[in-house]
């Protein structure tokens, strides 16, 4: 999907009536050809306009090409009235959907934005300016509403990582200090223990959550050359040195260039809580992690699979979905809520798959920079 300022607008127009269909998509073709022919600026660009006449062939649409807006006749073959709406917006909650209806609907159109549609257009009444000017506040409106939702979101994570996981962590250092307040000896050791361990999992949350914070206060984080092998090796040997643990790397880059990629200083940090929570969710008395670097003309990855307890398949759905990533549904914890988020403002592509016989393969996919071109690449040691 695009900015409504952008070139490039799709468009889903879902109308059993094909008369009302090929009088909308006349307006679109005749607003492609006087922007073609320069007669002035249009309030959107319209490039493309995709009509089915029923609402499953609607959805299905939705969900395998996402449009930039839909347009919605509520009384279709397969569905009628407001259930129309309902079942488009559950379908696809993030896109805008502008709702269709008929001069004595009017009533109807305006329940349709009580049930989640951004506008509605009066059949009979519709022009080019009325019609274009609908769509563009619509792909607004929803964007709008999309950036709340993640600020919000992600407001109540910081809120919950300051609140709840380090204050209930704190109590406990302030319950066992108690204990060991007037003595200190080997029968105190379990009490010791646990007293670390608490306060090395604040060090880590307070580290993640000033990471998170940087991200979160950056409007957009650089794009420069990163060297993807110094950053890996980097974060392996922080590994291996902090946890004891053995960890298998391979790299198939015959050449052993450099495999430069565009990213962040924030790259380190993804794969550091990557390999972390390959550990952390390890079930075996000796975890097996491997990490392999991948590469392509245009693309290079890191792969790195553990043996541990699996991810369920609709939770690395929720995970990787960026509609439900931020919500309590996905589960989804601090670390790996810094690495969504981290990759998604980097452009990077994020994957996890299941590993066999079992545990998990994630996967960060990043652009990489022309092979000739090395003298701007950043370390990260």
């Amino acid at each position: 999907m695009t900015n409504a300022e952008d070139s490039g607008i799709e468009v889903v127009l879902v109308e059993d009536n094909l008369d009302d269909a090929r009088f909308v998509e006349q307006i679109v073709l005749g607003h492609q050809s006087a922007h073609t022919i320069g007669n002035g600026p249009k309030p959107i660009d319209i490039t493309n306009i995709t009509h089915v006449d029923r609402l499953v062939d609607g959805l299905e649409q939705v969900r395998t090409e996402p449009p930039d807006v839909v347009l919605l006749d509520l009384m279709l073959p397969d569905s009628m009235g407001i259930e129309t709406v309902e079942r488009m917006v559950e379908q696809a909650p993030m896109i805008p959907v502008v709702v269709l209806t008929g001069r004595n609907e009017i009533g109807i159109g305006v329940r349709a934005i009580q049930r989640g549609a951004e506008d509605y257009l009066v059949k009979g009444t519709i022009n080019e300016e009325v019609l274009l000017r609908t769509l563009r506040y619509a792909i607004e409106r929803k964007q709008n509403h999309r950036d709340l939702l993640d600020r919000n979101h992600r407001l109540a994570l910081l809120n919950q990582i300051v609140s709840h996981d380090i204050r209930n962590d704190m109590s406990m250092v302030v319950g066992f200090g108690d204990q060991i307040r007037d003595q200190i000896d080997t029968t105190d050791e379990t009490a010791i223990d646990a007293l670390l361990d608490a306060a090395e999992h604040v060090v880590e949350l307070t580290d993640t959550a000033s990471e998170l914070i940087d991200v979160l206060s950056t409007t957009k984080l650089e794009h420069e050359p990163y060297n993807l092998v110094r950053v890996v090796d980097a974060e392996v040997a922080r590994l291996r040195r902090e946890a004891d643990m053995p960890v298998t790397i391979n790299w198939d880059d015959s050449d052993h260039d450099p495999v430069t990629v565009y990213a962040s200083p924030m790259l380190a940090s993804v794969i550091k809580h990557l390999l972390s929570n390959a550990v952390t969710h390890s079930n075996v008395a000796n975890p097996q992690i491997t990490v392999s670097i991948k590469t392509g003309v245009d693309h290079a990855s890191v792969e790195i699979a553990d043996d541990g307890v699996g991810i369920p398949d609709r939770q690395k759905e929720l995970l990787i979905d960026p509609n439900v990533r931020f919500t309590k549904e996905s589960g989804i914890g601090v670390g790996l809520y810094l690495v969504t988020t981290v990759l998604n403002e980097i452009d990077a592509e994020f994957e996890i798959d299941d590993n066999y016989p079992q545990g998990t393969i994630v996967t960060v996919t990043l652009d990489r920079v022309n092979r000739g071109k090395h003298s701007g690449d950043r370390d990260t040691d």
